[in-house]
């Protein structure tokens, strides 16, 4: 089977839909020896901010001489971006050789409930592919919720949950506790839990939950002076301060003892990320034998990157490309897009139909001098027209004139090219699809 035909049968199994339980996945994953009982893994939930959190973690792994498997979804260019090693993701033999093995597994075994998904493939492909490259480490990253997420099969060292906000909630619930009582699935019997969650219900809730299954919940506060403060920022990154000591996070920190951080990914939200991986780091360090030092910590988090995240491209006019896919996500970039300097706003917008359209528009179209509507190629992008109506009916645009449409995303880029002045910037969003293809125009460019 070549890579081209072993790609379409993975995505013929996506219109199989989202099925949550654990039965398919564990039935494979014994095909293959239960490759997920021999690795040692660190479990990632959360509405926004996993991968960046994931990528921060495994980099700073890394950067301490361990070999660690990244497992995140989806991805923006090429699948195998959804599993890699240091860095390298799978090779596309690999996953013939592997896929070939799955489909040998399912013709074997009994699934009478219904053929696996595409998520429950690939996530049995990751972990069997860690174990036999024998990683040190795998990061891996909830695909949805948590309770009943393939990925909730592991037993990690470490579980964290970044934040928690509204999503799929014809999924998980309606309610954040709702939500978050799904999320909180991952949390399991004497495991540290890291959790950038603010909104004190949730918090409580989770507390509750990590004292009834024995865990210990570690919650980092936001950034504050007393705890964390930006010190520069640009296009380029940011360096922040944190309040250190050997102990924390487990004991007030000695505000005397300020350690500098800085980060190729821009935001507070991702300072925010980057204290529940400083969190992580440090409780995971006190459960190896050699630890993890504050010049691999530092290292590391000043080599991770996380593409397609509030991601710059060089030149004039500025270009950003970010993946900003729901309220929570569009929130943050909004505030970003506010913290940043530049002349005027034109906004690239791409949105999945199943998306909150008009809570996405609302943050970000009121920021914007030009819109430029468009869609990605895929079944699920919203007409540009469709988005076009929803701005009308918000009142989100006091001049129609200020509104454009283009049929694809390269043709968009070029429209906002075509009207920007070295001085503006140019931010395409509202969809990892829409990043996605971006990113391949702006990379042959």
């Amino acid at each position: 089977m070549q890579y081209e035909q072993t790609i379409k049968y993975l995505y013929d199994l996506q219109p199989i839909g989202i099925k949550f339980g654990l039965h398919n996945t564990l039935s494979l994953l014994n095909y293959f020896h239960n490759p997920h009982q021999k690795i040692r893994t660190i479990h990632v939930a959360g509405t926004n901010g996993k991968g960046s959190t994931c990528s921060m973690i495994s980099s700073v792994l890394q950067a301490a001489g361990y070999r660690v498997g990244l497992y995140t979804s989806p991805h923006l260019i090429d699948f195998t971006e959804r599993i890699s090693i240091n860095g390298l993701p799978i090779t596309h033999s690999e996953v013939v050789r592997l896929t070939t093995e799955i489909q040998q597994a399912i013709s074997d075994g009994d699934f009478s409930s219904g053929h696996p998904t595409f998520f429950e493939v690939v996530t049995v492909m990751a972990m069997a592919y860690f174990h036999e490259q024998q990683v040190d480490f795998a990061v891996m990253e909830v695909g949805m919720g948590g309770r009943l997420d393939a990925t909730n099969v592991i037993q990690p060292m470490l579980g964290i949950i970044t934040n928690i906000d509204l999503e799929h909630q014809q999924y998980l619930g309606n309610s954040l506790l709702e939500i978050a009582s799904e999320k909180a699935g991952i949390i399991k019997k004497d495991m540290p839990v890291i959790t950038g969650v603010q909104q004190p219900e949730v918090l409580q809730l989770l507390a509750d939950i990590c004292q009834e299954r024995e865990a210990t919940l570690i919650p980092v506060p936001s950034p504050s002076p007393s705890f964390a403060r930006l010190l520069t920022q640009n296009l380029r990154g940011q360096t922040f301060e944190v309040a250190w000591s050997d102990a924390w996070p487990d004991a007030a920190p000695d505000a005397s003892t300020w350690q500098r951080f800085s980060i190729s990914l821009i935001g507070e939200h991702q300072i925010q990320n980057a204290l529940v991986a400083l969190a992580a780091i440090q409780t995971l360090s006190r459960l190896l034998p050699c630890g993890i030092s504050l010049s691999q910590i530092s290292e590391g988090l000043s080599l991770a990157r996380w593409p397609g995240r509030a991601e710059v491209y060089p030149g004039l006019p500025t270009i950003m490309v970010d993946g900003a896919h729901n309220p929570a996500g569009a929130r943050r970039l909004s505030c970003l897009l506010k913290e940043l300097e530049f002349s005027r706003l034109i906004l690239v917008l791409g949105v999945m139909k199943d998306k909150e359209i008009d809570k996405i528009c609302q943050e970000l179209v009121p920021l914007a001098s030009r819109v430029i509507l468009t869609q990605a190629r895929i079944e699920r992008a919203a007409l540009p027209e469709e988005i076009l109506k929803i701005l009308v009916s918000q009142c989100l645009v006091a001049d129609l004139g200020t509104v454009s449409t283009a049929e694809n995303i390269p043709k968009a880029i070029a429209l906002a090219g075509a009207m920007a002045g070295h001085k503006d910037l140019i931010c395409v969003t509202g969809s990892l699809y829409t990043v996605g293809e971006a990113k391949v125009f702006l990379d042959a460019m």
